[in-house]
């Protein structure tokens, strides 16, 4: 993959640190060891001494109250010595997905002269930088909000505040019955949580001790027989559950049982399996590229629902071709959804982007938006130092007074044991209050309408210009889904769904409004704005 450059503030020979971070939901896309093996060869491509390199695993990116490999990060830079030139991300989302955790700690670290810089998110050199990093901020934030919501509520309760999951548990769990309720009849209300099963337990260990140590899939299955086939085995070792995660749909609850398996049992699996994969693909593609679908992960086809996925046939007269195709209609499982030509969808959705959404006006609200939340996070800071100080002259006072005692009563290990703790509270609130007087949360400077337009050009030049993984990456941080269907004679139709603030003035069109595409296509572009969460999401209709 090829990842931004450093900006120019890294120079070849700087030291930096590195911070990954998944959350063991299913859907990441790049584990903690994919994440630092990509920061490694970058550090290498472009001559960084990478120091250390601080990774949370299956730890949500919602808090910091949890992650302690990232409050090591930010205590280890209090002291200017210990500080690195620069802080390395795999994607913002990875930092934080709160937006008021973004702002403080990146402000902290950049007022530590340290620069954090994204291998992913596109985000230019200059005034306008901060513009873009605080709209890729809003989207992680709304992104995070979207999965908490998305879930069903019932299930949620009954997996959250009862602990119980319903099917059938993996190999090694029983399911115990727990009361969660009466029926109307006036009889229990049964569910069911997993729990350990003591005759299977150490089978399990077993398990992956031999595939730590090396043993393949069908020495453990002849020694052991857990499964009735060697295929089981691939889901089985992935299964955080047996290191006491449950994961059930996008829900991810920590310590949910005791673990069956110890962290370094469980990371030596992991890493055989990871590098089992890359050296399956580099057999089969030994010469692959970036992908050219910019459009990946953000397609979903307007007859069933089912996401699209890249489709391309080679050969023939007409040489390479390339669409997106509908994943059930591909298995031919009772979708009809024919292919969508790439160039022909990706150059609606870019378009549509450029036209509608990057507007003047909605980036002006961007802007105003930006400078809001840094005044919000400053009258916050300063309201927070008024109130330390306050303290610290209280326990000023109570130290003066138990020196006082002391000196009047002669030796007592109570006054003298009060007066440690009281002198451990007085430096511990010093160095808080240090760090606040040394943060400022200030707001870029206002811009010019011409600067704005400038902006949205740079935002525009990067979508039509830039290679195509790194376009993907701006793709998600401003569209949310792409809803899309052809009909027998080749027209789409659908819907764009954006994070953008609430549209400063929607365009003055009605529909149907059709603008030629090539091939002789077309497609109905009536705006609409909807707004939700946080900022909102515009919904644009193809």
């Amino acid at each position: 993959m090829n990842h931004l450059p450093p900006p120019s503030t890294l120079p070849p020979g700087s030291i930096v640190d590195a911070y990954v971070r998944d959350s063991g939901g299913p859907r990441q896309d790049a584990s903690t060891d994919q994440q630092l093996a990509e920061i490694e060869a970058f550090c290498l491509q472009h001559g960084l001494q990478l120091r250390h390199k601080f990774a949370d695993v299956a730890k949500s990116g919602g808090s910091t109250v949890s992650r302690d490999e990232f409050n090591r990060m930010v205590d280890l830079s209090r002291r200017p010595e210990d500080r690195p030139n620069g802080l390395l991300l795999w994607n913002y989302a990875r930092f934080a997905r709160d937006l008021d955790d973004a702002i403080y700690y990146k402000a902290l670290l950049r007022n530590r002269n340290i620069v954090i810089h994204s291998l992913t998110d596109p985000i230019p050199e200059g005034q306008y930088g901060r513009i873009i990093e605080f709209f890729i901020d809003i989207s992680n934030e709304e992104k995070r909000r979207q999965t908490s919501t998305d879930a069903k509520r019932g299930l949620r309760d009954l997996v959250m505040v009862h602990g119980c999951v319903p099917g059938v548990p993996p190999r090694g769990f029983i399911r115990q019955p727990v009361t969660i309720g009466n029926r109307r009849d006036g009889s229990p209300r049964l569910a069911h949580r997993w729990a350990p099963d003591p005759a299977l337990v150490p089978a399990i260990r077993r398990a992956f001790e031999m595939r730590a140590s090396g043993s393949t899939l069908a020495q453990i299955h002849a020694e052991l027989h857990l499964f009735s086939g060697i295929n089981t085995y691939k889901s089985f070792f992935t299964n955080k559950l047996y290191i006491g995660i449950l994961e059930f749909g996008d829900l991810v609850v920590e310590n949910y049982c005791e673990p069956l398996i110890d962290m370094v049992s469980w990371s030596a699996v992991q890493k055989r399996i990871q590098e089992h994969a890359r050296a399956k693909v580099d057999r089969l593609h030994p010469r692959r590229s970036a992908s050219p679908y910019v459009l990946s992960g953000l397609v979903y086809c307007g007859e069933c629902g089912s996401s699209m996925s890249a489709n391309t046939v080679t050969g023939g007269q007409r040489g390479r071709n390339e669409a997106y195709r509908c994943t059930r209609s591909k298995r031919r499982a009772g979708c009809s959804q024919g292919r969508i030509g790439r160039r022909t969808l990706e150059e609606a959705v870019l378009t549509t982007l450029r036209d509608y959404i990057l507007l003047p006006d909605n980036l002006a609200i961007m802007v105003e938006m930006e400078q809001t939340s840094h005044g919000r996070r400053e009258a916050q800071r300063i309201l927070q130092l008024e109130g330390l100080r306050s303290e610290k002259k209280k326990l000023s006072s109570q130290i003066v007074n138990i020196t006082r005692a002391v000196a009047e009563r002669g030796h007592s290990q109570a006054l003298l044991d009060k007066l440690t703790a009281v002198e451990t509270q007085h430096a511990q609130l010093s160095n808080h209050i240090h760090e606040l007087e040394n943060i400022r949360f200030v707001p870029v400077p206002p811009l010019t309408r011409e600067e704005i337009i400038a902006m949205a050009e740079i935002i525009a030049h990067t979508l039509f210009n830039a290679p195509a993984d790194q376009v993907h990456q701006a793709l998600l941080t401003f569209i949310h889904q792409i809803i899309v269907k052809k009909d027998a004679s080749g027209n789409l139709s659908g819907s764009i769904t954006y994070y953008t603030p609430r549209l400063a003035k929607p365009p003055e069109i009605s529909p149907p409004f059709d603008l030629p595409l090539p091939s002789g296509t077309g497609y109905n572009l009536p705006i609409s704005s909807a707004p939700l969460g946080a900022p909102g999401r515009t919904a644009n209709t193809l």
